[in-house]
């Protein structure tokens, strides 16, 4: 945590040392704080800088993401303890840039900066640069975006972080061009070469929290009023003139519209269905989902769900599967139970893996290094592909003949239904629908010649997600094959991840990789619990209190949650509750399980330990319930036992 104190001291840096960074010092109504670099005006020790002999330690890496660098010209580490032994041996600030496989702009930095001689060279030659793929680190990622969203009010990826020799973290970047990318690495090296102690001491200011403890007994009138209220509230963000929060770019925020499903089930407001389907018919139809073989990408780049990042995220697919198949039973419509189900079919064809899971994600760009190179077409392509009456329709339904809307071509979007094309041009529905399908044949062929690279990653937590997605389906639709995939799931956790004490983290190429997260104990106890739920298997009840249990005792400490075991970096300190990001929080994942699995197994411990863990920060959950539906949840599973 960082004090007034410390942001005081800062703010009284010498005059020249101020102007090198006046650039980056605000000051707020609510007070002074901190922007971008401002705790880099002191850095740690001066030393002369001299050549580097590090080399790059990515080639051949097995996760596909740190493998991409491999033949970067930056001296590229891995992230352990041996990096950082290495930044205190030549009193160098640690360089830590993370990214994933999937993301559009770390591929562009990595083709702008990263393989640009002149960066890569003052790089190696004056910081310790390592290279980190946060879906392997998720408690390094968080405690960086924390850090970064903290001084300069946003996050995103790459995330890209300065870190002292002793692990405080000084200064943060997201994309930046390479003009401006090398300009700050001089800034901060000029910083470097110019002030010692004193910083040292400020930076070490960075606290350690604790929180106190407390009791099982929830006020239940107290917590009940803010249930009552919360629907209101996170209502309150919502656009109700294009559907999903926020207007600047679109994101599914699944948790939260889960939520809102759960709370119309419980208390029909017309608003909250009229929103829901609004955000719904929106990401169904428009940029959000490949109209083409299906699945959801991770967000639209505007307000319109017209135009995405093309990565596809495994999270995503089974959290907006799950979504929809939700809706279709609340809200009775079969169209949404369609879109679950043909995600699911998606999921099962596209992001299988031989060894028994699913895959992470498939990249944004192709092997070009073309956005969307993937999915985007241009009127001449369509043409050539289909004949004149299959092209035409295509043309109409998808309006693929329009005025191309990136240097590829333009974007599949649903422009009218099979139904309003039959009725518009008096044809028979049927001959429709069969002209339909040739032409999606035939573009589905000509779409797989294409590259799709993809990140071939077995995470434990997301496979959890999935799991309990695929066993929600097989209840729902008990006739289908979802039940086979679910017991592929359970297997491959069970058996390749969990040893009997401790999860993996992914496996990647056959072997293990990464120190498992809260979010991999958390979600795949969900999936455990779900399955064994299904199946009526008393030993995966068993599997599922075990590695519950190994969640508290791993990530629950001083009253409050942990996202990784170590994460190498000072102060860090636990939150009393964590967030809902594109995923429900681990910690009210793991507080809602602990209840259920207390529930079943009469155990008094487990559930004196998730009630005292909820009982804590009503003050967020009034101010704020958006960003804590999960835990909202969690609160209304305790109060209803």
């Amino acid at each position: 945590m960082i004090n007034t104190n410390y942001i005081t001291q800062i703010y009284r840096c010498a005059p020249p040392l101020c102007n090198i960074f006046k650039h980056t010092i605000r000051v707020s109504p609510q007070g002074m704080q901190l922007h971008q670099a401002i705790i880099a005006i002191f850095l740690l020790l001066w030393v002369p800088a001299h050549a580097s002999e590090l080399k790059n330690q990515l080639m051949d890496h097995p996760a596909p993401y740190l493998a991409l660098h491999g033949d970067d010209p930056v001296a590229w580490q891995t992230w352990n303890e041996e990096a950082v032994q290495l930044a205190r041996q030549q009193n160098k600030i640690l360089y830590l840039s993370i990214g994933y496989f999937a993301c559009h702009w770390c591929h562009v930095m990595q083709q702008e900066s990263y393989k640009n001689e002149k960066i890569a060279g003052f790089l190696n030659e004056n910081f310790i640069p390592v290279k980190i793929d946060r879906e392997l680190e998720p408690a390094l990622d968080r405690r960086l975006m924390d850090f970064t969203q903290r001084i300069i009010g946003r996050g995103g990826w790459p995330l890209n972080v300065f870190v002292t020799p002793t692990g405080y973290p000084i200064y943060s970047l997201l994309y930046a061009p390479p003009e401006q990318f090398l300009e700050t690495l001089n800034r901060l090296q000029m910083v470097w070469q110019n002030d010692r102690q004193r910083v040292l001491d400020l930076v070490s200011n960075e606290a350690v929290e604790t929180f106190q403890p407390h009791g099982p007994n929830l006020e239940r009138r107290r917590y009940q009023n803010i249930l009552a209220e919360s629907a209101r509230i996170v209502m309150l963000r919502a656009d109700l003139d294009k559907g999903g929060f926020g207007d600047k770019q679109k994101f599914p925020s699944a948790p939260q519209l889960q939520y809102l499903l759960k709370q119309y089930q419980i208390n029909p407001q017309p608003t909250v269905k009229a929103f829901l389907t609004l955000t719904l018919d929106a990401m169904a139809n428009l940029g959000m989902v490949d109209h083409l073989i299906g699945g959801f990408f991770r967000y639209t780049t505007d307000t319109d769900w017209r135009i995405p990042h093309f990565e596809k995220m495994l999270y995503d697919n089974a959290n907006l599967a799950l979504l929809y198949l939700n809706a279709g039973k609340v809200l009775g419509s079969a169209k949404y139970e369609s879109i679950g189900q043909q995600t699911l079919t998606y999921m099962q064809k596209y992001m299988w893996h031989q060894r028994g899971a699913f895959v992470s994600s498939f990249s944004a760009v192709d092997d070009n290094n073309v956005e969307g190179g993937s999915y985007l077409w241009k009127p001449a392509e369509i043409a050539e592909i289909l004949a004149p009456e299959q092209a035409n329709l295509i043309f109409s339904i998808w309006g693929l003949d329009r005025e191309s809307e990136l240097p590829r071509g333009n974007h599949v979007r649903l422009m009218m239904s099979l139904e309003q094309y039959a009725n518009k041009n008096n044809f028979k529905f049927d001959e429709t629908q069969q002209r339909y399908e040739q032409a999606r044949t035939k573009l589905i062929a000509a779409r797989l010649k294409r590259s799709l690279p993809v990140d071939d990653k077995l995470l434990a937590g997301w496979n959890g997600l999935a799991l309990s997605t695929f066993v929600s389906a097989a209840a729902q639709f008990s006739e289908l094959s979802y039940d086979q995939t679910a017991k592929a799931l359970r297997d491959f956790l069970v058996n390749q991840l969990w040893d009997g004490k401790a999860l993996a983290r992914s496996m990647t190429k056959g072997r293990l990789l990464g120190a498992a997260s809260l979010e991999d104990y958390a979600y795949v106890a969900r999936g455990l619990f779900d399955w064994a739920s299904l199946s009526n298997s008393g030993g995966d009840f068993e599997v599922a209190l075990a590695i519950t249990k190994q969640g508290w005792q791993r990530f629950y400490r001083n009253n409050g949650w942990y996202q990784g075991d170590d994460t190498l970096l000072a102060a860090v300190s636990g939150e009393q509750m964590l967030a809902d990001t594109a995923n429900p929080a681990p910690s009210a994942v793991l507080i809602s399980i602990s209840l259920e699995l207390a529930k079943k197994f009469s155990d008094d411990e487990l559930k004196e330990k998730a009630l005292s863990a909820l009982n804590r920060s009503d003050t967020l959950l009034i101010r704020a319930p958006f960003w804590y539906v999960s835990q909202l949840e969690a609160l209304s599973l305790a109060l209803e036992n």
